[in-house]
C-alpha cells in the first residue's frame, strides 16, 4: 500500500464516521444543532471535542502527509464513538507498520494441517478464505449447507459475490442484511490492507454495478475484523439451524481466515446438522 493511498483511505474513513454521528449522540448542547440542515458532525466540532486544531484535523481528513500520535487517534476514536474493530482500523490506516498484520503478497495454498482441521469438524460447516474472500478449501458439511463453490477461477468462489448475487442466500439466511454487512466489513479491512492490489477496485466496480445493495453498504464503510456472532439459517433439508459464526485468522502470514459455523447446543441444531451430514454421506 502506498502512503498516498493509505492517507486517502484514512480521510475517507474519518469522513464517514463523522457524518454518521449526530450532534446529539456526540453530546453537544441542543441549541447547537436545532437549525442544522446537514447530517453528522462538522469538522470544527470533531476537532474541538478531540482537543486538536481545526486545520490539523482538516488536513487529516483531506489525506495530507501529517504525523498522528496514538493518543490523538484514541481521542478521535472516543469522539467518533468507534467500536473496537473501527478503532483498530483507524490505528492501522494511520500507522500500519506498528498496528496491524499485513498479509504477504503471494497467496499460498491451504496447508495440509488446515485441510485436516476442516475434516475434523464433521458437525461444523467450515471453510477457508483468502484476503479477497475467495473460498480456498471447505469441509463436506459446508457443501451441504452452503452449496457448491464452483470452479477455482469463477466468481462463485467469492463469498462477497455469493452473498449479494445468489438469490438462494437471501432466503436461506434469516438475517441476510446482517451477514452481508459482516462479510463486507471484513472485506473492507482486507481491502484497506491491500490498496496496491488492482484486483480490489476492479471487483468493487463490478459489484457496485451489479448489486445496488452492495453499492449502498460499501458507501456506508462498515468495518468488522475477526468476530463471533449468531446466524440463523433456514435450510431446505435440515430446517432451522441456529449457528454462531466464528472467523479466525490463520497465523502464517497468508491472509487466510477460517470461517466456522458452530451449532446451538440446546435447540436441536446439532441433531439436524448430524442428520444432514448423514443424508449427504449416503447420497455420495
Amino acid at each position: 500500500m502506498s502512503d498516498d493511498q493509505r492517507r486517502q483511505e484514512l480521510g475517507h474513513f474519518l469522513r464517514t464516521r463523522r457524518l454518521r454521528l449526530s450532534p446529539e449522540e456526540a453530546g453537544l448542547p441542543h441549541t447547537e444543532f436545532t437549525r442544522r440542515r446537514t447530517k453528522g458532525l462538522r469538522r470544527e466540532e470533531v476537532s474541538a471535542l478531540a482537543g486538536i486544531s481545526l486545520p490539523w484535523y482538516t488536513s487529516l481528513e483531506q489525506g495530507r502527509d501529517i504525523n498522528v500520535s496514538d493518543q490523538v487517534l484514541d481521542s478521535l476514536a472516543r469522539v467518533l464513538r468507534l467500536d473496537q474493530d473501527e478503532h483498530h482500523h483507524l490505528h492501522f490506516l494511520a500507522n500500519p507498520r506498528q498496528n496491524a498484520f499485513i498479509p504477504r503478497e503471494e497467496e499460498p495454498a491451504v496447508s495440509s494441517s488446515l485441510n485436516y482441521l476442516l475434516d475434523q469438524m464433521p458437525l461444523c460447516p467450515a471453510y477457508i478464505t483468502d484476503a479477497k474472500m475467495n473460498v480456498l478449501a471447505w469441509n463436506r458439511l459446508a457443501l451441504s449447507v452452503f452449496g457448491t463453490f464452483g470452479t477455482a477461477d469463477s466468481r462463485e468462489r467469492n463469498m462477497i459475490w455469493r452473498i449479494f448475487m445468489l438469490s438462494s442466500y437471501r432466503t436461506m439466511f434469516i438475517d441476510w442484511e446482517d451477514l452481508a454487512a459482516s462479510l463486507l466489513g471484513h472485506f473492507r479491512v482486507m481491502y484497506s490492507q491491500n490498496l496496491e492490489d488492482t484486483w480490489y477496485p476492479e471487483f468493487i466496480a463490478e459489484m457496485t454495478e451489479s448489486s445496488p445493495e452492495f453499492a449502498t453498504m460499501w458507501e456506508n464503510y462498515e468495518v468488522r475484523c475477526t468476530s463471533k456472532h449468531p446466524q440463523a439459517i433456514t435450510h431446505p433439508l435440515a430446517g432451522l439451524l441456529n449457528l454462531s459464526t466464528l472467523v479466525l485468522p490463520v497465523q502464517n502470514g497468508s491472509g487466510q481466515f477460517l470461517h466456522a459455523y458452530t451449532p446451538d447446543l440446546q435447540d436441536g441444531s446439532v441433531e439436524r446438522l448430524a442428520q444432514l451430514a448423514e443424508e449427504t454421506t449416503v447420497k455420495q
